[in-house]
């Protein structure tokens, strides 16, 4: 589900640094090793179903074999950044909390992989937090970079450029404040699913909680900006990116 967010991210990375993507092949070929792996290694969600020791042992090789074409695209996006004239408009802010959040997410799941420590923290907010960074926040911050880069394109109208930069970094100031926190919790023991927990835990739900209000702010500033701008928007000019892609060499929208 990530792959299509990390072409997003590719196209956005190039543009907003001013330079060719670093390692095109690599990029598209880790792209393929992502996917192919990523259907095998169901496993790793049963590490504490009482499977056997050589699937338990097989699911995490696998696992933790994903963390290198991932590591590659990571690489990759920060050495095309090297160096670059960057210029840091909205749909690049969302890109560089892509990378935040899914090298955070990535991390987390090699720790995941590692069989004596999933067995402690398996059924736990640390695999909360672990799927939203990489499911949730790098899906989510894929398509509003997308949807920021491509939106004077798709209805030819420009969104205040201010309002969407402080947009994006009340987003992702509200996501990792919601979920970061549930690392620690999960790590001290905190189980998911449960509706109610003990007094020692309530210090990490109040700040989660907090974070999420300051997430759900975050997205009404973002839907406001575009419903303003189609509303009362400035047309927007041809190449507003100036990026050399086929898609804006032609009659926006």
């Amino acid at each position: 589900m990530v792959v299509p967010a990390m072409g997003v991210i590719s196209e956005i990375m190039s543009v907003f640094s001013r330079k060719r993507i670093f390692g095109y092949a690599f990029i598209a070929c880790s792209s393929v090793c992502i996917a192919i792996i990523a259907f095998i290694v169901w496993g790793h969600h049963m590490f504490t179903s009482g499977q056997s020791d050589l699937l338990n042992a097989i699911f995490s090789l696998l696992t933790m074999s994903v963390a290198i074409p991932s590591a590659i695209k990571i690489f990759n996006w920060l050495a095309t950044m090297y160096k670059g004239s960057i210029v840091l408009e909205t749909p690049m802010l969302y890109a560089m909390g892509f990378i935040w959040l899914f090298t955070i997410g990535g991390l987390t799941g090699v720790y995941l992989a590692a069989l004596s420590i999933d067995m402690h923290v398996h059924d736990t907010y640390f695999i909360v937090a672990h799927f939203h960074y990489v499911m949730v926040g790098s899906m989510m911050f894929g398509l509003l970079a997308g949807m920021n880069y491509w939106w004077p394109k798709m209805f030819g109208k420009m969104y205040h450029e201010r309002m969407g930069q402080i947009a994006a970094v009340v987003v992702f100031l509200g996501f990792n404040l919601t979920f970061f926190i549930q690392f620690i919790a999960g790590s001290q023991g905190m189980p998911r699913r449960y509706a109610d927990y003990p007094p020692e835990f309530a210090v990490y739900h109040f700040w989660s909680t907090i974070g999420s209000y300051i997430l759900g702010i975050g997205m009404l500033m973002i839907l406001y900006n575009w419903v303003h701008s189609l509303l009362k928007g400035e047309t927007a000019p041809a190449n507003p990116w100036g990026s050399n892609s086929l898609e804006w060499h032609t009659v926006s929208p």
